[in-house]
């Protein structure tokens, strides 16, 4: 990643983990994040985990150059989307998709885990974001 590239621009992005509605954060919990290649095929792009607060580190990801986004008539959008998947044991896993990322933007995803019953081992959460803005 040149970050010197005229062509490119780039955003941060980090997850926070939490369960009951905010009030404990979750430890330990690993966080993908899958970008798509030219072809369409999913890569990862980072495997993040997060801390005792429930945070994980913010990372730069590409996003689209910042001048396309202020050229009037512009067929670009002005972000870049990731999936981003977090798994705990005990809990659901979550996967979220299309996660907007802004150029010299800082987005903060904030994720509410749902334990899992004593009876179940475990199922998947999917979460489309269908185009809504992460939190800033």
């Amino acid at each position: 990643m040149n970050k010197n590239d005229p062509e490119r621009s780039y955003g941060k992005f980090g997850v926070r983990a939490f369960a009951a509605n905010s009030a404990y954060p979750v430890a330990n919990a690993l966080v993908i994040v899958r970008g798509k290649k030219a072809n369409g095929s999913p890569t990862t792009i980072a495997v993040l985990e997060t801390d005792e607060s429930g945070k994980t580190q913010i990372i730069t990801l590409e996003t689209p150059p910042k001048s396309l986004s202020l050229s009037p008539g512009s067929d670009i959008p002005p972000y870049s989307l990731y999936d981003v998947e977090i798994t705990h044991p005990g809990f659901y896993s979550i996967i979220t998709r299309d996660v907007q990322i802004y150029p010299d933007t800082t987005s903060i995803l904030p994720i509410n885990m749902l334990p899992l019953p004593d009876t179940n081992s475990g199922s998947n959460i999917i979460i489309n974001s269908g185009g809504t803005a992460p939190n800033l």
